[in-house]
């Protein structure tokens, strides 16, 4: 077995048993519990340790706990709660380049998230807290069981001399300040414009701005919102599909088997490396989610695929225009202050002579 193989049978694996214990169990918020395993098992690394497990941990308390807190305290006060945005995606994103993986898009989930759901009622936050913490400790255990059943060292390893890559360069602190900066101002307005219109129901759009201000290029927005849209019809066709057959045969024996029939599918395609298979990769936790909603709720499956979609295309061309316009002004500011200073340089010239 190749490490490919391994890699595709542990996550399908990993997946569909949880999703047979999760849905079984059915506790509060359950269908998140796959999303994480997920999320975990298409890292291309061995375990992380529980060290490292627990820095994750932390890292969505700490959004969790500060989403909560200005749920709380925070959305009654405008004047105070913008500026304290912007101030927490500041250091959100100026500290990505040393975070651990995933952990800016679990505090970013906690900061926004929580506060736009808990507009519904107060005790939406705190359930929303509670078990998202549940779920992802859950992510964390299936991901260790599975490395520990399925390690990288029973794949046959073939013997090819590793290729020395260049590390990238890193940008210098001016051009990193900057970049920060755009981020901020983008994902910072993005909120304020979905809290201020109150726009629970497209908070999923919201999330993806603030995501993808990450990449502060008008370019790599727009690939992240090609490979997400991508992503969205991947999912979207699987889970349509797949919903059609569990109303067909509605028995959670044949849940858990067209499971895994999806997530071998999936599987595959992720392994592949080719460029195509961080798209499936995406697809397989958009079919999670959908999966998730469609077996939970009323609403059908097809309505929701078009409505992420939606707020996916939405979400990108947000982006896009935002970065650009925030771009420009910046340029703007910059020679208008350029200016200024040679204005003031000539005064003080000719006042010396």
């Amino acid at each position: 077995m190749t490490l490919p193989q391994l890699i595709a049978i542990r996550l399908s694996v990993g997946v569909t048993l949880s999703v047979a214990l999760s849905y079984g169990m059915a506790w509060p918020l359950s269908y998140m519990a796959p999303i994480f395993v997920a999320m975990f098992l298409m890292m291309p690394i061995p375990w992380i340790g529980w060290k490292n497990a627990m820095k994750l941990m932390r890292r969505l308390a700490v959004g969790l706990l500060g989403g909560l807190l200005i749920s709380e305290y925070c959305l009654q006060l405008p004047l105070f709660c913008v500026p304290l945005y912007y101030l927490i995606f500041f250091y959100i994103f100026y500290n990505d380049a040393t975070a651990p993986p995933m952990a800016t898009l679990f505090m970013m989930l906690g900061v926004t998230m929580v506060p736009i759901l808990g507009l519904l009622t107060p005790v939406a936050s705190h359930y929303i807290v509670a078990y998202l913490s549940v779920n992802m400790m859950m992510g964390l255990v299936f991901m260790w069981l599975m490395h520990r059943l399925l390690p990288n060292s029973k794949a046959v390893m073939p013997k090819v001399a590793a290729k020395k890559q260049a590390a990238p360069k890193p940008p210098s602190k001016e051009v990193r300040l900057r970049l920060v900066m755009v981020s901020t101002i983008v994902a910072g307005s993005a909120v304020l414009i979905f809290f201020t219109l109150n726009l629970q129901q497209f908070a999923l759009a919201m999330l993806y701005i603030c995501m993808m201000a990450g990449t502060p290029q008008t370019n790599a927005s727009l690939q992240v919102m090609k490979a997400n849209s991508i992503a969205c019809i991947i999912g979207g066709v699987a889970v349509v599909v797949a919903y059609n057959l569990l109303v067909a045969v509605p028995t959670y024996p044949f849940l858990i088997v067209l499971t895994l029939l999806f997530c071998l599918l999936f599987s595959a395609r992720i392994v592949r490396g080719d460029k195509w298979s961080k798209s499936w990769g995406s697809g397989l936790t958009t079919f999670l989610v959908l999966l998730g909603s469609s077996t939970t709720g009323d609403s059908s499956a097809s309505s929701n695929v078009y409505l992420r979609i939606f707020q996916v295309l939405f979400a990108g061309l947000f982006t896009i225009f935002a970065i650009a316009a925030v771009e420009y002004l910046i340029r703007i500011g910059a020679a208008l202050v350029r200016r200024w200073r040679l204005r003031l340089e000539r005064l003080r010239i000719d006042f010396a002579k």
